[in-house]
């Protein structure tokens, strides 16, 4: 198993942060989403840390009985190492101890790798939002915890 840990955003690793979410969307989030989501009292930020390097990140709200992954990235480098099966099984066990009945996400119709990482965590497609990402949909995903 890989040396990884999962620990708390702090603001000191934004520059990474971003870095990372530019190698892998061409439509990223900008610095002031994420720091929008640091002050978010719902907003659960993880980085995820091997051998003292910022390799990727997940984003995730809960609010009452539900829960919405806004965001996970593992950079370029470090794909197909299964630290996104990590950071998800991270948050899904996180948001279960919340007494959460429901996860939802939304993927483009075209990210076929993240929707197999979801399907692997357990989540089904429910619905497709029409051209959600400019001319690509949005396959959107349910994991019922309860």
């Amino acid at each position: 198993m890989n040396n990884l840990v999962i620990i708390d955003f702090k603001v000191k690793d934004i520059d990474q942060i971003l870095e990372i979410e530019k190698e892998s969307f061409s439509n990223h989030w900008s610095k002031q989403m994420f720091l929008s989501e640091c002050g978010n009292k719902f907003s659960h930020f993880k980085i995820c840390i091997t051998n003292n390097l910022i390799i990727g990140f997940i984003i995730y709200r809960i609010v009452l009985e539900e829960a919405e992954i806004l965001n996970i990235v593992v950079g370029d480098k470090f794909r197909g190492k299964s630290f996104g099966r990590q950071l998800l099984n991270y948050a899904i066990n996180d948001i279960k101890e919340n007494k959460v009945e429901n996860i939802f996400l939304e993927v483009n119709e075209q990210n076929i790798i993240a929707q197999n990482l979801y399907k692997y965590g357990g989540f089904v497609q429910y619905s497709i939002r029409q051209n959600y990402y400019g001319n690509d949909n949005a396959v959107l995903m349910k994991l019922s915890l309860c």
